[in-house]
């Protein structure tokens, strides 16, 4: 019988989780982004102080939100890597 136990302290690799799974982070904090925006913003007019806010549509502020997901989730998932090398 082989001993599937790993030793303690080990951890998964970053490179060996799926990419489905960052995809999946991204989507949920952009769901939290669009949940934010329907739930605050558009409720209570604050988008009326937005430059380039359009209310229902994709738009900048969205775009730099995904933006800012994505290099954060990424920036993450590097660290992790570097950080489990030792």
């Amino acid at each position: 019988m082989h001993n599937t136990h790993r030793g303690k302290g080990s951890r998964p690799r970053v490179k060996t989780l799926p990419g489905i799974l960052k995809a999946a982070v991204i989507l949920t904090f952009f769901n939290t982004w669009v949940l934010f925006e329907e739930t605050v913003v558009d409720r209570y007019g604050f988008w009326e102080y937005m430059p380039y806010y359009r209310v229902g549509r994709l738009c900048a502020w969205d775009i730099g939100a995904l933006a800012l997901i994505v290099w954060f989730v990424m920036r993450t998932a590097k660290r992790l890597q570097a950080g489990w090398r030792n």
